[in-house]
């Protein structure tokens, strides 16, 4: 007998699904946010569209909240056809009676668990997909499944079995879109920002690019990743004049003047190579953008933009916050030596201005 996940992993319930998803449309319960996420549930991705709605509720328990998006008009091949409060009862009803003749089937109960959890029925979702979870427990979108709705019915708490259950999804498929969500939203809420920007970002990769829900996801990793540096360095410094957008391409660069410490002057004859680069703040250091003059023109005033970037596909202006290194070669590479001296900043808003980067470090 096949699994549930062994050809795609909602081969018995897709058609379930796009009826649920077509009925939640029509309830007026389901408004805003959660009828984006129930459109999308229909035509795009079943199984994890709605999971982050349910899960985190309103903005003040904790978890990721996203930027508002205006709710569009579905198009006429986004609309499903309606459905009353009635037809979605007597869907559950007629899932409720294939499970009672076929108490062995596993891929009825997560499809009733399913039409539970989309009607906001969690306590029966929870037991549905525990009946499922007992009958294929290797099927990682049945463990996903049952751990969101446990966690929903502890007040929307993952810690406990629920992330237990996340954990073994994700061991049985990496690639897990409902496990990936859970699994980044217990990290935002841990406060492990770095861990959130991870599950997100692996969860985007399973996510069609056009969707609502990817921007959905995208917003929330664009934030813990934000978080995750604040966390780790403070609030970055932002010079940027006020009321204007970060995101206008005018303030996609950044300016200021590199200055060499007086404490290291004697330190420098004159014509040494200078570099300074923008990298990201977390990540591999990869050179966003870079410049290369001499000591003779300190102090040296500097700007950086996306021409500068050696990687066209990782521009400057693609990042929030960058970290600024200037650096006195002796040696003329690029490449640090000891003995080098060099300055930092850790955190720069992008489209900050008349920045002053302080020389003041010998290179140990």
């Amino acid at each position: 007998m096949d699994t549930i996940g062994s050809t795609l992993p909602f081969w018995a319930i897709a058609a379930a699904l796009a009826a649920i998803a077509a009925a939640l449309v029509a309830v007026p319960l389901f408004k805003g946010r959660a009828r984006r996420y129930a459109i999308l549930l229909a035509v795009l991705l079943p199984a994890a569209a709605v999971g982050l709605y349910l899960l985190v509720g309103k903005p003040d328990v904790g978890a990721p909240t996203t930027a508002a998006v205006t709710d569009p008009a579905p198009t006429e091949a986004e609309k499903p056809k309606e459905q009353s409060r009635e037809e979605i009862e007597a869907l559950i009803a007629k899932q409720q009676a294939h499970v009672a003749e076929k108490p062995d089937d596993a891929a009825g109960w997560a499809a009733l668990g399913l039409s539970y959890a989309g009607a906001q029925r969690w306590a029966e979702a929870e037991q549905a997909y525990a009946k499922a979870y007992a009958l294929e427990p290797k099927d990682a979108f049945v463990v996903s499944a049952y751990a969101e709705a446990m966690a929903v019915n502890a007040g929307r708490d993952l810690s406990g079995q629920p992330m237990k259950l996340v954990r073994e999804a994700l061991e049985l498929n990496d690639r897990d879109a409902k496990a990936l969500e859970l699994a980044g939203i217990n990290a935002f809420q841990q406060q492990e920002y770095s861990k959130a920007h991870y599950y997100f970002r692996q969860l985007l990769k399973t996510l069609p690019e056009e969707s609502d829900y990817a921007a959905e996801i995208q917003g929330a990793m664009r934030q813990a990743k934000v978080m995750a540096e604040e966390q780790a360095y403070g609030a970055p410094l932002d010079t940027r004049p006020p009321g204007d957008s970060s995101h206008a391409p005018a303030w996609s660069t950044i300016t200021g003047t590199i200055e060499l410490d007086p404490a290291l002057a004697d330190k420098v004859k004159g014509g040494e190579a200078l570099f300074l680069f923008a990298r990201p703040v977390i990540g591999d250091g990869t050179p966003l953008a870079g410049l290369r003059t001499t000591t003779d023109r300190l102090p040296a005033d500097f700007r950086l933009d996306d021409s500068l970037s050696p990687l066209p596909d990782n521009p400057i202006s693609v990042h929030d916050t960058v970290t600024l290194t200037a650096r006195i070669s002796f040696s003329g590479s690029p490449e640090p030596m000891p003995g080098d001296l060099e300055g930092q900043i850790r955190s720069v808003t992008v489209g900050s201005q008349r920045i002053k980067l302080l020389i003041d470090t010998v290179r140990p």
